[in-house]
C-alpha cells in the first residue's frame, strides 16, 4: 500500500566507498607524465586535450601561487576603499539637511 503523506520516508542506500590507499600526488604526477608522452592514436591527442584542459580548470591559475595572492590583496585593498568612499559619501549625504528636506517633500 502507498503511503500518503508527509510522514517518514525511507531514504535510498547511499554508496559509502573510501579507497584503503589513494595518493593525490602520484595520481597527478602519473597524469602530468601521460600528458606529455607521444602518442600516435588520435583517440589518445584527444584524451591527452581533455585531460590538460581539466588540470587547467582545476589550478584555476597560470603560473606562481604569488602572483595570484598579490592579485587578491589588492583587489581586497580596492574593496576597502570603495567601502570607505561610499561610507564617507553616505555620511555627508545623511548628515545634511537637504536630503532631510527631499523626504518632506515627497511627504506632503
Amino acid at each position: 500500500m502507498i503511503k500518503i503523506g508527509f510522514g517518514n520516508r525511507v531514504k535510498p542506500k547511499s554508496f559509502g566507498f573510501v579507497p584503503r590507499y589513494y595518493d593525490p600526488a602520484k595520481e597527478e604526477l602519473e597524469e602530468r607524465i601521460k600528458k606529455y608522452k607521444p602518442t600516435e592514436d588520435t583517440s589518445d591527442n584527444v584524451e591527452n586535450m581533455k585531460n590538460r584542459i581539466k588540470s587547467g580548470l582545476r589550478l584555476k591559475h597560470y603560473g606562481d601561487p604569488g602572483v595570484r595572492s598579490s592579485a587578491v590583496r589588492q583587489s581586497n585593498i580596492r574593496l576597502l576603499y570603495i567601502i570607505c568612499v561610499l561610507g564617507l559619501a553616505a555620511y555627508v549625504l545623511m548628515s545634511s539637511n537637504k536630503i532631510i528636506a527631499l523626504i518632506e517633500a515627497f511627504s506632503k
